[in-house]
Protein backbone atom coordinates (compact mmCIF):
# COMPACT_ATOMS: atom_id res chain seq x y z
CA UNK A 1 0.00 0.00 0.00
CA UNK A 2 2.89 2.64 0.91
CA UNK A 3 4.51 1.37 -2.36
CA UNK A 4 1.84 2.19 -4.45
CA UNK A 5 1.31 6.06 -2.95
CA UNK A 6 4.89 6.64 -3.18
CA UNK A 7 4.64 5.64 -6.71
CA UNK A 8 1.45 7.81 -7.28
CA UNK A 9 3.09 10.65 -5.85
CA UNK A 10 6.40 10.34 -7.78
CA UNK A 11 3.65 10.09 -10.99
CA UNK A 12 1.81 12.74 -9.62
CA UNK A 13 5.47 15.42 -8.97
CA UNK A 14 6.13 14.36 -12.54
CA UNK A 15 2.72 15.84 -14.27
CA UNK A 16 3.03 18.99 -12.21
CA UNK A 17 6.53 19.76 -13.35
CA UNK A 18 5.73 18.66 -16.96
CA UNK A 19 2.80 21.47 -16.58
CA UNK A 20 5.40 23.70 -15.18
CA UNK A 21 8.02 23.16 -18.38
CA UNK A 22 4.97 23.40 -20.69
CA UNK A 23 3.55 26.69 -19.34
CA UNK A 24 6.99 28.29 -18.69
CA UNK A 25 7.24 27.83 -22.89
CA UNK A 26 4.08 28.59 -24.15
CA UNK A 27 4.77 32.26 -21.37
CA UNK A 28 8.41 32.50 -23.54
CA UNK A 29 6.35 32.43 -26.84
CA UNK A 30 3.72 34.63 -26.23
CA UNK A 31 4.36 36.73 -23.68
CA UNK A 32 5.13 39.89 -26.02
CA UNK A 33 1.78 39.43 -27.72
CA UNK A 34 -0.37 37.91 -25.03
CA UNK A 35 -2.52 40.42 -22.84
CA UNK A 36 -1.49 40.95 -19.26
CA UNK A 37 -4.52 39.45 -17.89
CA UNK A 38 -3.67 35.96 -18.98
CA UNK A 39 -0.28 36.32 -18.43
CA UNK A 40 -1.43 36.96 -14.74
CA UNK A 41 -4.02 34.39 -14.78
CA UNK A 42 -0.70 31.94 -16.04
CA UNK A 43 1.60 32.94 -13.65
CA UNK A 44 -1.09 32.45 -10.72
CA UNK A 45 -1.38 28.83 -11.75
CA UNK A 46 1.77 28.16 -12.03
CA UNK A 47 2.30 29.61 -8.41
CA UNK A 48 -0.47 27.19 -7.20
CA UNK A 49 1.28 24.21 -8.70
CA UNK A 50 4.85 25.04 -7.20
CA UNK A 51 2.85 25.67 -3.70
CA UNK A 52 1.84 21.99 -3.88
CA UNK A 53 5.13 20.60 -4.86
CA UNK A 54 6.80 22.47 -2.29
CA UNK A 55 4.43 21.66 0.08
CA UNK A 56 3.32 18.61 -0.85
CA UNK A 57 -0.32 19.54 -0.57
CA UNK A 58 -1.17 16.07 -3.19
CA UNK A 59 -4.71 16.57 -2.40
CA UNK A 60 -4.64 20.05 -4.65
CA UNK A 61 -2.76 18.37 -7.61
CA UNK A 62 -5.40 17.62 -9.72
CA UNK A 63 -6.89 21.06 -9.32
CA UNK A 64 -3.60 23.20 -9.50
CA UNK A 65 -3.08 20.97 -13.04
CA UNK A 66 -6.10 21.77 -14.35
CA UNK A 67 -5.71 25.06 -13.47
CA UNK A 68 -2.60 25.58 -14.96
CA UNK A 69 -3.49 23.62 -18.23
CA UNK A 70 -6.64 25.61 -18.59
CA UNK A 71 -3.99 29.00 -18.44
CA UNK A 72 -1.90 27.66 -20.74
CA UNK A 73 -4.58 26.82 -23.19
CA UNK A 74 -5.44 30.55 -23.32
CA UNK A 75 -1.77 31.46 -24.42
CA UNK A 76 -1.92 28.44 -27.24
CA UNK A 77 -5.27 27.03 -28.01
CA UNK A 78 -5.17 23.67 -29.53
CA UNK A 79 -4.98 23.50 -33.20
CA UNK A 80 -6.42 21.17 -35.50
CA UNK A 81 -4.71 18.31 -36.55
CA UNK A 82 -1.96 18.70 -33.89
CA UNK A 83 0.23 15.48 -34.91
CA UNK A 84 0.06 16.07 -38.90
CA UNK A 85 1.16 19.95 -38.18
CA UNK A 86 4.17 18.72 -36.41
CA UNK A 87 5.19 16.15 -38.71
CA UNK A 88 4.75 18.66 -41.53
CA UNK A 89 6.98 21.17 -39.37
CA UNK A 90 9.57 18.20 -38.93
CA UNK A 91 9.83 18.05 -42.48
CA UNK A 92 10.02 21.55 -43.47
CA UNK A 93 12.90 22.21 -41.20
CA UNK A 94 14.78 18.93 -42.44
CA UNK A 95 14.03 20.19 -46.02
CA UNK A 96 15.37 23.81 -45.14
CA UNK A 97 18.44 22.17 -43.68
CA UNK A 98 19.49 19.82 -46.48
CA UNK A 99 19.08 22.45 -48.89
CA UNK A 100 20.89 25.07 -46.63
CA UNK A 101 23.55 22.13 -46.83
CA UNK A 102 23.70 21.23 -50.24
CA UNK A 103 24.04 25.05 -51.01
CA UNK A 104 27.02 26.24 -49.02
CA UNK A 105 28.97 22.82 -48.16
CA UNK A 106 28.25 19.46 -49.99
CA UNK A 107 26.04 18.58 -53.34
CA UNK A 108 24.93 15.77 -55.17
CA UNK A 109 26.04 15.55 -58.95
CA UNK A 110 25.23 12.77 -61.37
CA UNK A 111 28.28 11.64 -64.30
CA UNK A 112 26.47 11.44 -67.24
CA UNK A 113 28.70 10.63 -69.87
CA UNK A 114 32.66 8.90 -70.23
CA UNK A 115 34.68 11.67 -70.36
CA UNK A 116 36.20 11.13 -66.90
CA UNK A 117 36.15 7.23 -67.71
CA UNK A 118 37.85 5.12 -66.12
CA UNK A 119 38.20 7.24 -63.14
CA UNK A 120 34.27 7.66 -63.26
CA UNK A 121 32.02 6.57 -65.10
CA UNK A 122 28.80 7.98 -67.41
CA UNK A 123 25.90 5.85 -68.00
CA UNK A 124 27.51 3.08 -69.91
CA UNK A 125 26.25 -0.82 -70.95
CA UNK A 126 27.76 -4.31 -70.29
CA UNK A 127 27.60 -7.60 -72.21
CA UNK A 128 25.24 -10.12 -70.67
CA UNK A 129 24.04 -13.26 -72.53
CA UNK A 130 20.46 -13.51 -70.73
CA UNK A 131 18.88 -12.40 -67.40
CA UNK A 132 20.06 -14.36 -64.07
CA UNK A 133 17.37 -14.67 -60.75
CA UNK A 134 18.77 -11.35 -59.76
CA UNK A 135 16.82 -9.70 -62.70
CA UNK A 136 13.38 -11.62 -61.99
CA UNK A 137 11.16 -10.06 -59.69
CA UNK A 138 11.69 -8.85 -56.88
CA UNK A 139 15.44 -8.90 -57.05
CA UNK A 140 15.18 -6.95 -60.33
CA UNK A 141 14.67 -3.11 -58.60
CA UNK A 142 17.12 -4.48 -55.66
CA UNK A 143 19.85 -4.76 -57.81
CA UNK A 144 19.52 -1.34 -59.74
CA UNK A 145 19.48 0.10 -55.93
CA UNK A 146 22.45 -1.89 -55.10
CA UNK A 147 24.48 -1.67 -57.99
CA UNK A 148 23.01 0.69 -60.60
CA UNK A 149 22.50 -2.18 -63.03
CA UNK A 150 18.88 -2.84 -64.95
CA UNK A 151 18.90 -5.62 -67.81
CA UNK A 152 17.87 -4.32 -71.44
CA UNK A 153 17.41 -6.57 -74.46
CA UNK A 154 17.42 -5.23 -78.28
CA UNK A 155 14.94 -7.06 -79.70
CA UNK A 156 13.82 -7.25 -83.48
CA UNK A 157 10.21 -5.42 -84.48
CA UNK A 158 10.09 -6.84 -87.73
CA UNK A 159 11.43 -10.59 -89.54
CA UNK A 160 13.70 -10.23 -92.40
CA UNK A 161 18.07 -10.31 -93.46
CA UNK A 162 19.68 -8.08 -90.91
CA UNK A 163 22.33 -6.04 -91.75
CA UNK A 164 24.58 -4.16 -89.09
CA UNK A 165 26.64 -1.12 -89.08
CA UNK A 166 28.94 0.50 -87.26
CA UNK A 167 28.14 4.02 -85.57
CA UNK A 168 30.00 6.57 -83.09
CA UNK A 169 27.39 5.29 -80.04
CA UNK A 170 27.70 1.38 -81.07
CA UNK A 171 26.03 -0.45 -83.60
CA UNK A 172 23.04 -0.18 -85.38
CA UNK A 173 20.80 -2.97 -86.71
CA UNK A 174 18.51 -2.71 -89.74
CA UNK A 175 16.10 -4.55 -90.36
CA UNK A 176 13.37 -4.32 -93.60
CA UNK A 177 14.79 -0.26 -93.09
CA UNK A 178 13.57 -0.78 -89.21
CA UNK A 179 16.82 0.57 -87.28
CA UNK A 180 17.13 -0.97 -84.20
CA UNK A 181 20.05 1.16 -82.01
CA UNK A 182 22.49 -1.12 -80.13
CA UNK A 183 24.59 0.68 -78.04
CA UNK A 184 28.42 0.12 -77.32
CA UNK A 185 28.98 -2.51 -74.69
CA UNK A 186 26.09 -4.87 -74.90
CA UNK A 187 26.27 -8.31 -76.22
CA UNK A 188 25.66 -8.23 -79.89
CA UNK A 189 23.90 -11.93 -80.63
CA UNK A 190 23.33 -11.67 -84.22
CA UNK A 191 25.78 -11.20 -87.51
CA UNK A 192 25.33 -9.13 -90.74
CA UNK A 193 23.00 -11.71 -93.12
CA UNK A 194 21.18 -13.53 -90.11
CA UNK A 195 17.58 -13.84 -90.45
CA UNK A 196 15.24 -12.87 -87.63
CA UNK A 197 11.87 -13.27 -86.26
CA UNK A 198 9.84 -10.20 -84.97
CA UNK A 199 10.48 -10.40 -80.77
CA UNK A 200 13.98 -12.26 -81.21
CA UNK A 201 16.89 -10.69 -78.88
CA UNK A 202 19.70 -8.28 -81.12
CA UNK A 203 21.77 -7.95 -78.50
CA UNK A 204 21.37 -7.57 -74.30
CA UNK A 205 23.35 -6.44 -71.04
CA UNK A 206 22.95 -4.81 -68.25
CA UNK A 207 22.93 -0.74 -68.65
CA UNK A 208 24.90 0.69 -65.77
CA UNK A 209 23.77 3.90 -63.93
CA UNK A 210 26.48 7.17 -64.13
CA UNK A 211 28.32 7.65 -61.21
CA UNK A 212 27.20 9.80 -58.37
CA UNK A 213 29.64 11.76 -56.57
CA UNK A 214 29.55 14.28 -53.87
CA UNK A 215 30.94 18.03 -54.14
CA UNK A 216 32.90 19.91 -51.34
CA UNK A 217 31.42 23.74 -51.76
CA UNK A 218 33.27 25.07 -49.20
CA UNK A 219 36.86 23.65 -48.71
CA UNK A 220 38.02 26.26 -51.30
CA UNK A 221 36.92 28.99 -49.27
CA UNK A 222 40.12 27.98 -47.02
CA UNK A 223 42.56 26.85 -49.88
CA UNK A 224 42.99 27.27 -53.34
CA UNK A 225 42.43 24.57 -56.21
CA UNK A 226 44.58 21.86 -56.09
CA UNK A 227 46.04 20.45 -59.51
CA UNK A 228 44.73 16.95 -60.07
CA UNK A 229 41.61 17.34 -58.23
CA UNK A 230 38.52 16.12 -59.77
CA UNK A 231 36.61 19.34 -60.83
CA UNK A 232 32.87 20.39 -60.90
CA UNK A 233 32.70 23.85 -62.83
CA UNK A 234 29.60 25.97 -64.42
CA UNK A 235 29.76 26.48 -68.18
CA UNK A 236 27.81 30.61 -67.76
CA UNK A 237 31.36 31.44 -69.49
CA UNK A 238 32.04 29.56 -72.21
CA UNK A 239 31.17 29.92 -75.54
CA UNK A 240 31.05 26.87 -77.90
CA UNK A 241 28.46 25.73 -80.26
CA UNK A 242 28.68 22.26 -78.37
CA UNK A 243 28.34 23.65 -74.94
CA UNK A 244 25.03 24.78 -72.96
CA UNK A 245 25.18 27.52 -70.49
CA UNK A 246 24.17 27.12 -67.08
CA UNK A 247 24.89 23.56 -66.85
CA UNK A 248 27.84 21.30 -64.68
CA UNK A 249 30.62 19.97 -66.12
CA UNK A 250 32.97 17.65 -64.24
CA UNK A 251 36.49 17.60 -65.56
CA UNK A 252 40.21 17.31 -64.05
CA UNK A 253 41.99 19.92 -62.72
CA UNK A 254 45.51 20.31 -64.36
CA UNK A 255 46.62 23.78 -65.19
CA UNK A 256 46.64 26.58 -62.37
CA UNK A 257 46.59 30.40 -62.86
CA UNK A 258 49.83 31.95 -64.24
CA UNK A 259 50.63 29.03 -65.96
CA UNK A 260 51.59 28.08 -69.74
CA UNK A 261 50.20 25.18 -70.95
CA UNK A 262 51.26 22.75 -73.87
CA UNK A 263 51.11 19.54 -74.75
CA UNK A 264 53.56 16.72 -76.18
CA UNK A 265 51.65 13.61 -76.62
CA UNK A 266 51.03 12.05 -74.26
CA UNK A 267 52.27 14.72 -71.46
CA UNK A 268 51.06 17.58 -70.61
CA UNK A 269 53.56 20.45 -70.26
CA UNK A 270 53.80 23.15 -68.04
CA UNK A 271 56.34 26.15 -69.10
CA UNK A 272 57.19 23.24 -71.31
CA UNK A 273 58.54 21.45 -68.89
CA UNK A 274 56.36 17.84 -67.74
CA UNK A 275 53.75 18.92 -64.97
CA UNK A 276 55.10 15.96 -62.24
CA UNK A 277 53.83 16.49 -59.02
CA UNK A 278 50.36 14.68 -59.54
CA UNK A 279 49.96 11.09 -59.00
CA UNK A 280 46.38 11.36 -60.89
CA UNK A 281 47.92 12.93 -63.89
CA UNK A 282 51.04 10.80 -63.95
CA UNK A 283 48.51 8.00 -63.92
CA UNK A 284 46.76 9.51 -66.93
CA UNK A 285 50.09 10.48 -68.98
CA UNK A 286 51.43 6.70 -68.11
CA UNK A 287 48.55 5.62 -70.93
CA UNK A 288 47.51 2.14 -69.02
CA UNK A 289 44.78 0.88 -67.34
CA UNK A 290 42.48 2.51 -69.86
CA UNK A 291 44.21 5.65 -69.92
CA UNK A 292 45.13 7.31 -72.68
CA UNK A 293 47.54 9.86 -72.05
CA UNK A 294 46.91 13.35 -73.05
CA UNK A 295 45.94 14.13 -76.85
CA UNK A 296 45.89 16.95 -78.83
CA UNK A 297 42.43 16.72 -80.62
CA UNK A 298 41.51 20.04 -79.58
CA UNK A 299 41.58 23.45 -81.45
CA UNK A 300 42.36 25.82 -78.72
CA UNK A 301 45.42 23.72 -77.11
CA UNK A 302 46.59 21.88 -79.96
CA UNK A 303 49.83 20.87 -79.65
CA UNK A 304 53.53 21.22 -78.37
CA UNK A 305 54.13 24.57 -80.56
CA UNK A 306 50.86 25.74 -79.09
CA UNK A 307 51.24 27.11 -75.90
CA UNK A 308 47.88 28.83 -74.06
CA UNK A 309 49.08 31.10 -71.53
CA UNK A 310 46.55 31.04 -68.25
CA UNK A 311 45.61 34.53 -66.59
CA UNK A 312 45.13 35.05 -62.61
CA UNK A 313 41.69 33.36 -62.49
CA UNK A 314 42.13 31.36 -64.82
CA UNK A 315 41.88 27.25 -64.31
CA UNK A 316 42.29 24.50 -67.24
CA UNK A 317 40.35 20.99 -67.05
CA UNK A 318 40.55 17.98 -69.21
CA UNK A 319 38.44 14.60 -68.99
CA UNK A 320 40.68 12.05 -68.50
CA UNK A 321 39.42 10.30 -71.18
CA UNK A 322 40.56 12.31 -73.47
CA UNK A 323 39.46 10.68 -76.77
CA UNK A 324 36.13 11.45 -75.60
CA UNK A 325 35.96 14.42 -73.91
CA UNK A 326 34.82 17.99 -74.71
CA UNK A 327 37.56 19.72 -72.39
CA UNK A 328 39.28 23.45 -72.12
CA UNK A 329 41.40 21.61 -75.66
CA UNK A 330 38.32 23.26 -77.03
CA UNK A 331 37.00 26.17 -75.53
CA UNK A 332 40.06 27.45 -72.85
CA UNK A 333 39.96 28.02 -69.34
CA UNK A 334 37.71 28.02 -66.86
CA UNK A 335 37.06 31.20 -64.29
CA UNK A 336 37.85 30.90 -60.75
CA UNK A 337 33.94 32.18 -59.93
CA UNK A 338 32.61 28.98 -62.31
CA UNK A 339 34.42 26.66 -60.03
CA UNK A 340 31.96 24.74 -57.49
CA UNK A 341 34.66 22.67 -55.89
CA UNK A 342 36.48 18.84 -55.69
CA UNK A 343 34.32 15.82 -55.93
CA UNK A 344 35.53 13.71 -52.65
CA UNK A 345 32.90 10.91 -52.91
CA UNK A 346 31.14 8.23 -55.02
CA UNK A 347 28.15 7.39 -53.17
CA UNK A 348 26.30 5.64 -56.00
CA UNK A 349 26.12 2.90 -57.13
CA UNK A 350 28.01 0.19 -55.36
CA UNK A 351 30.67 -0.88 -57.65
CA UNK A 352 34.73 -1.10 -57.48
CA UNK A 353 35.17 3.41 -57.81
CA UNK A 354 32.23 3.37 -54.72
CA UNK A 355 34.14 5.38 -52.12
CA UNK A 356 36.88 8.47 -52.00
CA UNK A 357 37.43 9.63 -55.31
CA UNK A 358 41.28 9.40 -56.29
Amino acid sequence: MIAMMIGKRRRMRATLRRALKDARHVRNLREDLAAPADLERLDAAAGRVRAVLAGGRWAEADSSAGGLAAATAILAPPRAWPALRENLEIVAVALAVAMAFRTYFVQPFKIPTSSMSPSLCGIHYQPQDAPTWLDAPPLRPIKWLVFGAWYVEVRARAPGALRIAETPEGRLALVQGMAHPIPAGLHCRVSTGDRVLPGQVLASGNRIAGDHIFVNKAVWNFRPPRRGEITVFKTDDIRHPQIKTNEHYVKRLVGLPGESLSLDPPRLLIGGRPVGGSAAIARIEAARDGYRGFLATGDYLTGATNRVALGPHDFFVCGDNQANSLDSRYWGPVRRANLVGPAFLVYWPFSRRWGLTK
